[in-house]
């Protein structure tokens, strides 16, 4: 029997979710060291045999570069926010007060070679502290931390520019060929025995029967001994379960009952949420008209549940149903890339956040890139809302194509609604004021740790009003 608890009123509980950039500042230090040296050398290098010259900044980067030339204001943020990271260990690189990143140029240098050249490699040391899959923003974790950093990674225009220079990223590299470097049974490869050890083990459930990572994903290892069937770095991230119906049948039938949309760690559970709230402040209040872009739809949700939880980068990276219904509504909202608030900055009391924006993640809920769904739901739940929010580097939500137009579609429990591109994020539930939920044992954030399984139960429904009503 499924144990579950009840939520207590107006309860905020966050825990860390890690599992993306470490938590130990000098594991980023010295990555980001490391590959700002390899950068320095190609340039000062002049084509010297062994050491391939940089590449030129691709027209994204130069277009960005464009803007804030343009302007003195952004100019001026840029400027600041490199100049604001401290000097003092372990913000700088060496002992003499050198910044990793030197001015803006530099930074953009940095772009032009990870958007042209790189994707994320398998690294235990890096997974243990949680370095997997966002180069873009480790090398930005300090500068978005800056007062100067803040204002500059909520600007409107200089997000839409990222936009282009992660698309272009995804496009050139992590959905081509050019990625599958990293897609072998080298040490540093995703097919490694360590790394295929490690996806299993995080995936496997406590107490069912454990499989290996070829038992449990499509691929072909025997046709395709090089890169089991794998095209790119991002078709290994969004690799399908070999059979989902067995692996993760779907959870309760019961209408009463939502299941989970994501492979997923709950961090935060809030009731009683408001229309607006201070969400840039300490604890992050959800402020529910602005998670759901000012839909018109969003007044159902004030004084209701929002449940989040967060994809770590072994995660299976796949969105479903939470229920059955009809899908009345889908949208990918553009949004922010590199913004976390100031309480997990330089001013903060426990000092920057090394893994930002984790510290952050129910303020990216508001203004990250994100898709949202409201699904109608049988009674009792009604109408409820499902967002699924890009982290800084994984700025690509696609929308399954049969959700996207000729809205209302029917939609079974536990069907694919779609997926995060290269890498993972987090994803909430909304449901409506009056709406009663008990909640499995394993969706308290104060207590979790490890993933609850897409389409496991996660919370049984129930509304006291229509209880009464027909008691009455």
């Amino acid at each position: 029997m499924t144990a579950i608890i009840s939520i207590p009123h107006r309860q905020r509980h966050v825990q860390r979710a890690g599992s993306w950039l470490p938590h130990d500042p000098k594991i980023l230090v010295d990555w980001v060291r490391d590959f700002v040296a390899d950068v320095d050398r190609r340039s000062q290098s002049g084509g010297l045999p062994g050491l391939s010259a940089l590449p030129d900044w691709p027209e994204a980067v130069q277009e960005l570069n464009n803007l804030v030339q343009g302007s003195a204001e952004l100019r001026m943020l840029a400027s600041a926010m490199l100049e604001e990271v401290p000097d003092k260990v372990p913000y700088k690189w060496d002992p003499i007060g050198h910044k990793q990143i030197r001015d803006f140029e530099h930074l953009l240098d940095l772009f032009a070679c990870i958007m042209t050249e790189r994707a994320p490699e398998w690294s235990r040391r890096e997974y243990d502290v949680g370095l997997i899959g966002f180069p873009f923003n480790a090398i930005l974790d300090w500068p978005m931390a800056t007062p100067s950093g803040y204002a500059f990674f909520l600007k409107a225009e200089v997000n839409q520019k990222l936009k282009v220079i992660l698309n272009t990223w995804r496009d050139n590299v992590l959905m081509t060929d050019k990625s599958l470097y990293v897609i072998t049974k080298d040490k540093h490869g995703w097919l490694s025995d360590d790394a295929l050890a490690t996806i299993a083990k995080d995936t496997n459930v406590d107490g069912e029967p454990e499989y290996t990572f070829q038992e449990l994903f499509k691929c072909t290892p025997d046709d395709d001994p090089d890169h089991w069937g794998f095209t790119s770095w991002d078709h290994f991230f969004v690799r399908e379960f070999s059979d989902i119906n067995r692996l993760r049948p779907v959870g309760k039938t019961d209408p009463a009952w939502v299941i989970n949309s994501c492979e997923s760690k709950p961090i935060a559970l809030q009731t009683d949420v408001k229309e607006y709230d201070t969400f840039w402040l300490k604890g992050q209040p959800y402020s529910v008209t602005e998670m759901l872009n000012k839909h018109e739809k969003a007044q159902d949700f004030v004084g209701g549940t929002v449940y989040q939880a967060f994809l770590s980068a072994t995660s299976y990276h796949r969105w479903t149903s939470p229920v059955k219904g009809n899908v009345v509504y889908s949208s990918v909202i553009d949004g922010t890339y590199f913004s976390e608030p100031t309480i997990s900055g330089f001013s903060s009391s426990e000092g920057p956040d090394t893994a930002g924006p984790d510290r952050s993640q129910g303020y990216i809920t508001h203004v990250a890139t994100r898709a949202m769904f409201l699904i109608q739901a049988e009674d009792p739940i009604g109408l409820m809302c499902v967002i699924f929010v890009g982290m800084a580097d994984v700025s690509t939500c696609e929308i399954s194509p049969e959700f996207q137009h000729d809205l209302p579609t029917s939609v079974e429990r536990g069907a694919e609604l779609g997926m995060f591109h290269h890498g993972g994020s987090t994803h909430c539930l909304l449901f409506r004021k009056g709406l009663k939920l008990a909640w499995v044992s394993a969706a308290s954030p104060g207590t979790a740790k490890r993933n609850i399984p897409i389409r496991r139960e996660l919370a049984y429904c129930y509304d006291w009003e229509k209880q009464d009503d027909k008691q009455a």
